[in-house]
């Protein structure tokens, strides 16, 4: 078996890590409240993190990453991305 073949593209790892993060988010911010889960929240999230992992994975050098460092990049940058999102939202709406 070929060991290319089997490589993975970089950006598509932090990107799906990322948007990951971010739904993570939202679900953790459903389970802590007494709402609906809303799914405008869900794909506001997948369009914001998408483009953040897409500039994380452009800005970083991901060539001397392993494939764990880049899913915990980004899983935590999506986390963070939505949160920031969701708080900044919050503040303007008071």
């Amino acid at each position: 078996m070929d060991y290319l073949s089997l490589m993975v593209d970089p950006l598509l790892i932090v990107v799906i890590a990322t948007v990951s993060g971010a739904i993570l988010n939202t679900i953790r911010g459903f389970l802590g409240s007494d709402n609906s889960y809303d799914i405008k929240k869900f794909f506001g999230a997948v369009i914001v993190s998408g483009f953040a992992g897409i500039a994380i994975a452009q800005t970083i050098g991901l060539s001397g990453i392993d494939t764990l460092g880049l899913a915990l990049i980004g899983l935590t940058a999506g986390f963070s991305v939505d949160y920031a999102v969701s708080k900044a939202k919050k503040l303007t709406e008071d």
